[in-house]
């Protein structure tokens, strides 16, 4: 297994704490911008109601009209793991000198807990941007195989657009703050009755397409703070904006139509965090992370989409 690679001017004393990049964290499950279910093994079967007939009332139980239908539809996880290790040997070249004690020092713990939550962020959001876009391309207008940037598993537009859903707007080109409203209000108009003026009802875009959207409000008001609350609803609907959001693409559901499946909501914030010289011998450091990840959309009827195809 590689190593993590070491970049150090070590010159004498470490300047702590470790510093992290600016790492996206699991924006949508952390918000509750899907439902959750934190304890799928492998599969989950969503249930669904469907049709009632109403008929003239009579003196007995008649079910001769009767339409209403009990459906399901699986969400199934996929296995995922990471293993990374650092050598202790690199970390004795670097700042992590002045808290290590011989050539047969562990890694200091400061740097275990550290690597740790960093490798955890990190997770959290390889999670997020595959929850959203997970082998989905706009350049793939199938979309059934593993294309796109992030292929861990299929994500909820994957997932809408295999199912056909009834309202499926194509939009041609990128997406500019001249053409976003014309965009939005041609898919408004399509929603289904089931959203329609529903307050559960939200829309949910990218945070490079809602400042889009806020830029387009600004240039119609008189003054652009009007726009500051207003780009947090289009016509009545909520804004939502997930961190792993694609970009030119909208959709309009409601929260209990999409679901975000994992074994343990917990791997999510820990990660496994083992030194190797004491019981193999190896003067490595290990991070592990092993978790499941999945999502499903519960009725493919009950949302509107529009993405970008060429």
């Amino acid at each position: 297994m590689a190593n993590a690679v070491i970049t150090s001017n070590y010159a004498g004393t470490a300047a702590l704490p470790y510093v992290a990049p600016a790492i996206l964290s699991g924006d949508t499950i952390a918000n509750g911008y899907v439902e959750v279910l934190e304890n799928v093994r492998y599969k989950a079967n969503l249930r669904k109601f469907g049709g009632v007939a109403l008929q003239d009332a009579g003196c007995e139980f008649s079910n001769a009209n009767g339409s209403m239908t009990l459906d399901e539809v699986v969400l199934e996880t996929k296995a995922l793991q990471v293993n990374e290790q650092v050598c202790n040997k690199d970390l004795r070249k670097a700042w992590e000198a002045e808290q290590m004690r011989g050539q047969s020092s562990n890694s200091p713990a400061d740097f275990q807990a550290f690597a740790a939550q960093y490798v955890a962020a990190k997770v959290a959001e390889g999670v997020e941007r595959n929850l959203w876009q997970g082998q989905f391309d706009f350049t793939d207008s199938a979309v059934t195989v593993s294309s796109g940037t992030y292929t861990n598993y299929p994500g909820i537009c994957n997932k809408i657009v295999n199912a056909n859903p009834t309202v499926d707007q194509a939009l041609t080109g990128a997406t500019a703050s001249g053409t976003i409203l014309a965009r939005l209000t041609a898919l408004a108009a399509a929603i289904p009755d089931t959203l329609a003026g529903d307050p559960d009802t939200k829309l949910y875009m990218s945070r490079a397409m809602k400042q889009l959207y806020y830029t387009a409000l600004a240039g119609t008001a008189e003054l652009t703070f009007h726009a500051t609350e207003a780009a947090n609803f289009f016509n009545g609907y909520e804004i939502i904006t997930p961190g792993g959001m694609p970009n030119d693409t909208f959709i309009f559901s409601k929260k209990e139509n999409l679901y975000f499946g994992t074994d343990l909501l917990t791997d999510h914030i820990e990660a496994a965090v083992l030194n190797l010289i004491g019981i193999t011998g190896d003067d490595v450091t290990r991070i592990i992370m092993k978790f499941s990840a999945g999502v499903q959309i519960v009725d493919a009827g009950s949302l509107a989409f529009a993405a970008r195809t060429s």
